[in-house]
């Protein structure tokens, strides 16, 4: 099954998918090893505009995928922080 039907899926579900349920979808096979994994503050990985991602970005700045995230988050149109940078609709707002 792919990203996108995946992606479709848990679109179609009445709650959003979190980061660790779009983690595994992910075309790299080390998402397994994700600094964010299991990260309890759900609300620091979707900070509003005129919030600080500090939190978030300090999680990505040692993460051994974050490259793979970033163009994950950018090739699936996510929202949110991702790879350390913070997307809206898989467009880079926030480095």
């Amino acid at each position: 099954m792919s990203v996108r039907t995946e992606l479709r899926r848990a679109a179609a579900d009445v709650t959003e998918p979190s980061l660790v349920d779009l983690l595994p979808l992910s075309d790299t096979a080390d998402w397994h090893r994700a600094a964010c994994r299991g990260d309890s503050n759900h609300d620091a990985w979707f900070p509003y505009p005129s919030e600080d991602f500090d939190y978030a970005r300090g999680i990505c700045a040692g993460c051994p995928i974050r490259q793979a995230c970033a163009e994950f988050a950018a090739g699936t149109e996510q929202s949110g922080v991702w790879g350390g940078h913070e997307f809206d609709r898989g467009r880079m707002i926030r480095e």
